[in-house]
């Protein structure tokens, strides 16, 4: 016979306190869990923003160090343009001071400085019969042999009645008038002549004054006056001073 079945034993219900514990360790792991979470996503964010930033400081550093590059070549320029300047300047000024002096050294420049006076006229002695009418005048010749003996004497600028006399000026006889560079000239004859001190001596004991002017003047009583003096000014050359076939040495066939 078989033996009745066991008798099951009832269930026991789950104790409140139990769900209670239950619930609140789920609710801390879900709540640990999120903030662990949390704090992995912050720190994720900051490392992410702080490489961001970091980027962009260094681009602005590289372009910093770009800017002051250029900013350091355009001064070198400056300097450079204002160190040329400034040769070019000291170089033009000096070119202008040499181009000053040629043009003084070759008369194109009034001048001024002390000097004398020498002036030469026809005689007014009546010219006695049977001599030479032309020897009671000024003849060329006197005029060349007075600009001569001033060159000699050290003259440094010559005029002959307002004539400025270059190393191109010529006098010439035409008739009854003196042609000197292009214009035509007549007695009472003004040179002027500046010169150290002492001009007016070296003047007058020149042998090409003595040789020959200096007897016209006593034998036919030719009007003669001289005298020192302590500025003079000299106009400018005014003509032409080009040369048509002459040239530089050293450009020559």
């Amino acid at each position: 016979m078989i033996a009745p079945a066991a008798r099951r034993r009832p269930l026991r219900p789950i104790a409140s306190w139990a769900v209670s514990i239950g619930l609140a360790l789920a609710v801390v792991g879900f709540v640990g869990a999120m903030q662990w979470n949390s704090e992995f996503e912050r720190e994720e964010f900051t490392t992410s923003a702080q490489q961001f930033l970091a980027g962009q400081v260094l681009d602005l550093e590289e372009e910093q160090r770009d800017l002051r590059a250029q900013i350091a070549t355009a001064e070198a320029e400056v300097r450079q343009f204002q160190e040329q300047s400034t040769t070019s300047s000291v170089a033009l000024a000096e070119l202008n001071q040499l181009l000053a002096q040629a043009r003084l050294g070759v008369g194109l420049i009034a001048v001024r400085g002390p000097g004398v006076i020498v002036e030469i006229a026809d005689s007014k002695r009546v010219v006695p019969p049977g001599e030479n009418p032309a020897n009671f005048v000024v003849l060329v010749d006197d005029l060349r042999d007075i600009v001569a003996a001033l060159w000699a004497s050290e003259a440094e600028a010559i005029s002959i009645n307002g004539e400025r006399l270059v190393a191109t000026s010529s006098i010439y006889g035409v008739g009854a008038s003196v042609l000197v560079n292009t214009a035509f000239l007549s007695p009472p004859f003004r040179i002027e002549a500046i010169g150290s001190d002492g001009l007016l001596e070296r003047f007058q004991q020149h042998p090409a004054f003595l040789g020959r002017v200096a007897q016209r003047i006593e034998f036919f009583g030719l009007e003669f006056a001289t005298q020192a003096a302590g500025e003079l000014t000299l106009p400018q050359f005014v003509g032409t001073t080009r040369f048509r076939w002459g040239v530089p040495a050293e450009e020559a066939p």
